[in-house]
């Protein structure tokens, strides 16, 4: 029965409260706005702060009361019922003010369920799992796939030629020269006739620039097989690479009597034809590979045709050979003319503006040819009396070079980019009248062995 009065007193409390909290939420949306009503009723010790502070001049002084005394009186009661143990069952009685201004001597009192202790259990020592106890693992697709099966293989065979060497094209799929040239070498020494493995490797070495060892490889290749057209061109481009024109033709002529209608045959010879200045055999043989179907054969020839000075300046230009090396190199006195990208180049100007040196063919805003050489010259540092010696060996730090030229068709050029492998000779006098004369033996690796000789004055901006 007591236990029943406590619960009354509790909930008329409660009703009190929540009335007189409802009261004075109405007076603070009326006095203060939607917005400070809004956040008493978010937050309700808000409304109860604010109705203290303005309780005589809103004449509310009896409605606080009443709130401060449910509020005490609810929080005296809960005492009492939390030590009956009742409360839980009646909670749904709680004001709302009761939430909002939840006492911390209530919610300290509040006891937890205690949660289960911990078992304390010996380890057990487990066997070694069996194989086919173990996760499955994901599906390997593609490369990782051979790539499993041949490592899978030459741990049960390491004496498989044919493994290594697969294994070694999968490395060099992914650009692993080390792993790809360790395999090709592996699979060598298993099997001495393998020219598979002679060819790839060979290519392999050409494209990490180790040209003797390549052509060594390349020889073994054709040893074993002589009518490997494909030996006889990639050597004949390493022969080419150390300028060596003369072995790089008789290859390229090799691979065309035995397959005489591939037009990458012909046009790396009409290249290197081009680059010593036989221009005739070169024409010939860009106009085979174009008759074949080679894109840059045919680029070539249209370019060649829709020049009008074509012929003269092809014949000009004829002594200014490509050279490796410019040391002892004489450079021409005439205007710097030349080869760009397979195509005659004269040049008609030259200037240097912000340490860029240009120099360039025709009239149009845009150059038909033109190399541009950035000096990175220093803020203050002048350009006059320097002198250059570049070769691909000590190209580190070296100016850059862009190289420009119109495609057929086009009224816009292309740049190529050249930081190194490339070799020049530049000489710059002192600025007169805002000119500065010079002297240039340019020399790039494009595949067309670009070249540029001469003397020019360059317009200072």
């Amino acid at each position: 029965m007591e236990q029943v009065l406590w619960l009354g007193l509790y909930a008329l409390l409660s009703i009190v409260g929540l009335i007189t909290f409802v009261i004075v939420i109405v007076k603070l949306f009326k006095t203060e706005g939607a917005l400070k009503g809004i956040l008493g009723l978010i937050c309700g010790i808000y409304p109860f702060i604010w109705g203290w502070i303005r309780h005589r001049e809103l004449k509310i002084t009896k409605i606080m009361a009443a709130w401060t005394f449910s509020m005490v009186g609810s929080i005296a009661v809960s005492f009492m019922l939390i030590s009956s143990g009742l409360l839980s069952l009646f909670g749904v009685f709680q004001s709302a003010t009761d939430i909002v201004t939840a006492s911390p001597a209530l919610t300290q009192q509040i006891s937890k369920r205690p949660g289960p202790k911990a078992v304390s259990k010996p380890v057990k020592v487990l066997p070694k799992p069996k194989a086919i106890e173990k996760p499955v693992p994901k599906p390997l697709v593609g490369y990782d796939l051979e790539m499993k099966k041949l490592n899978d293989l030459i741990k049960q065979d390491g004496m498989n030629a044919d493994a290594h060497y697969n294994r070694a094209l999968l490395y060099e799929e992914k650009n692993n020269y080390l792993m790809a040239e360790k395999d090709y070498t592996k699979a060598i020494e298993i099997n001495s006739k393998h020219t598979d493995a002679y060819y790839n490797r060979g290519t392999l070495l050409a494209k990490l620039k180790k040209y003797e060892l390549a052509l060594k490889d390349f020889d073994a290749a054709l040893k074993l097989s002589p009518t490997l057209s494909e030996a006889y061109c990639n050597r004949g481009n390493v022969h080419y690479q150390i300028g060596k024109t003369d072995f790089a033709i008789g290859d390229y002529t090799s691979a065309l009597k035995i397959s005489p209608n591939d037009p990458d045959l012909y046009y790396n010879r009409a290249v290197v034809y081009l680059s010593i200045g036989q221009n005739t055999k070169a024409m010939s043989d860009f106009k085979r590979a174009t008759a074949l179907g080679h894109e840059k054969a045919k680029h070539y020839v249209l370019g060649q045709s829709k020049k009008t000075n074509g012929t003269a300046t092809a014949s000009r230009t004829s002594s200014v050979l490509w050279k490796k090396d410019l040391t002892n190199v004489k450079i021409p006195g005439t205007a710097a003319r030349g080869m760009i990208h397979g195509e005659a180049f004269v040049a008609n100007s030259a200037e240097l503006a912000n340490g860029i040196l240009t120099i360039r063919d025709g009239e149009d805003f845009f150059p038909n040819h033109a190399v541009m050489i950035f000096l990175f010259l220093k803020e203050g540092e002048t350009p006059e009396r320097k002198s250059y010696l570049i070769s691909p060996i000590n190209a580190s730090a070296s100016p850059h070079i862009h190289m420009k030229w119109k495609p057929a068709n086009s009224k816009v050029p292309k740049t190529k980019v050249f930081m190194k492998d490339y070799s020049m000779r530049l000489d710059l006098g002192s600025i007169k009248n805002g000119q500065l004369p010079g002297k240039i033996y340019l020399c790039l690796p494009d595949e067309m062995k670009s070249v540029v000789a001469g003397i020019f004055t360059a317009v200072v901006k």
